[in-house]
């Protein structure tokens, strides 16, 4: 399962997400790496490993309960107007909307937040996703 891929594509390739977002090498700056490249700039997105890994199998299947932080920054400019449209955004893509994971069939993801996550030179928002995927057995 290659859940970090998902959700690389599905947030690297919404125009309206990608027009909030600073670009890194030509791309949207959605990073799925931590700590992110030094020579970042804001305002970006960090989605990198989950938080918790939980079988969800049955007598005939298998499955997993993932749950992933997606955390959006944006510069501590004195508004978060910003990052808090970045966040909306996240969770209008991820929340109970299907997700092309290789070797999965997505059953329902849903997204909580963001909730605040201010540092001391960026505006940051957290949003979780909880995501169930039933593995396909070839």
């Amino acid at each position: 399962m290659n859940l970090t891929a998902a959700l690389y594509d599905k947030l690297a390739s919404d125009p309206t997400l990608s027009g909030l977002l600073a670009t890194y090498k030509g791309l949207p700056a959605v990073f799925t790496v931590d700590p992110v490249p030094k020579d970042a700039v804001l305002p970006y997105i960090v989605t990198a490993g989950e938080v918790a890994h939980t079988p969800w199998d049955t007598k005939t299947t298998r499955g997993r309960a993932v749950i992933r932080d997606v955390r959006c920054y944006a510069e501590a400019n004195g508004s978060a107007v910003v990052v808090e449209a970045i966040a909306e955004r996240v969770r209008a893509l991820l929340h109970r909307q299907p997700l092309q994971i290789d070797g999965c069939h997505w059953l329902i993801s849903d997204v909580t937040g963001p909730i605040v996550a201010d540092e001391q030179d960026a505006y940051g928002r957290i949003l979780t996703l909880n995501l169930t995927v039933q593995e396909v057995i070839t």
